[in-house]
């Protein structure tokens, strides 16, 4: 499945028992000699009160993620088309928190459009997490870069890090490059995804994420509403936001602080199939 590109190898573990070893999602997640994704989701049978499933998150390199908005998107229309649960609103365990989803219709394309809830996004730096120096929202990183010694850019906690930078479209730098510093940089002690934003308008940003144990994805969608919830925050833009991606258009909403975020994206279910272990 996939959200604008971002792509997801999608586990039912709710109807089989499965157990899943890090080199298998390696190899799986290799886009030459395996099946190729940005993320694993496994779904799993949940008995507790506290949300419908469990929904565990692996990185193509086979590390944990605490938390995927448009894999979210992708699994809330896998449970709904599986008949895994009768109702339209669906929420998952993570381990960044509980999120909803809810499956809304078509598009004009035929996909499925889906929303998620996905909780409050945070500037406290011990929840990002994020070593600060002060209680700011901007703080300014040594990165050791011949071309850029230094960089400003806002650290956000939206269940997993992020850093959002604001560049402008004549900006020439190598993101790829500097992504990889500020994720190595120590003040982020669990790694962190990076998101390069270009302010549009008041209701428009344009958006690249790095995402860490993957790379640069076609899109991102707790980078899109960490990159929202800097800029709202900044006084940038309103509550409510187009973000434009490499991999196309999500919509993401947001009142401001102490409010939960949410994401709006169509999705895609591209294959079904079987897979062996071993």
């Amino acid at each position: 499945m996939h959200a604008l590109g971002n792509d997801f190898l999608v586990i039912d573990a709710v109807q089989q028992q499965i157990e899943l070893r890090t080199d298998w999602i390696r190899t799986a997640g290799d886009r030459h000699r395996g099946v190729g994704f940005d993320q694993l989701l496994q779904i799993n049978a949940l008995h507790e009160d506290c949300a419908d499933f469990e929904l565990v998150i692996y990185n193509n390199d086979g590390s944990s993620a605490q938390q995927c908005g448009n894999g979210t998107l992708c699994v809330a229309r896998f449970v709904s088309e599986e008949n895994l649960s009768a109702s339209p609103t669906v929420s998952f365990k993570t381990l960044g928190g509980i999120v909803n989803a809810q499956i809304l219709g078509t598009d004009a394309d035929g996909n499925e459009l889906a929303r998620a809830e996905l909780g409050v996004p945070t500037t406290d730096p011990a929840c990002v997490p994020f070593v600060a120096e002060s209680l700011h929202l901007v703080h300014e990183i040594d990165l050791e870069l011949d071309a850029l010694p230094t960089i400003r850019l806002i650290p956000i906690g939206m269940g997993n890090p992020h850093a959002v930078v604001f560049i402008n479209e004549t900006c020439e730098l190598n993101l790829g490059a500097v992504s990889n510093a500020i994720q190595a940089n120590e003040r982020f002690p669990e790694s962190v995804n990076v998101e390069f934003v270009e302010l549009v308008d008041r209701n428009l940003i344009r958006l690249r994420v790095f995402e860490r144990g993957v790379g640069e994805t076609l899109a991102c969608g707790t980078g899109a509403c960490a990159a929202v919830t800097a800029a709202r925050l900044a006084g940038h833009v309103e509550s409510r936001v187009t973000v434009q991606q490499v991999g196309g258009t999500v919509s993401v909403d947001w009142t401001g602080p102490d409010h939960p975020i949410s994401l709006t994206a169509s999705t895609s279910r591209v294959f079904d199939g079987e897979i062996q272990l071993d």
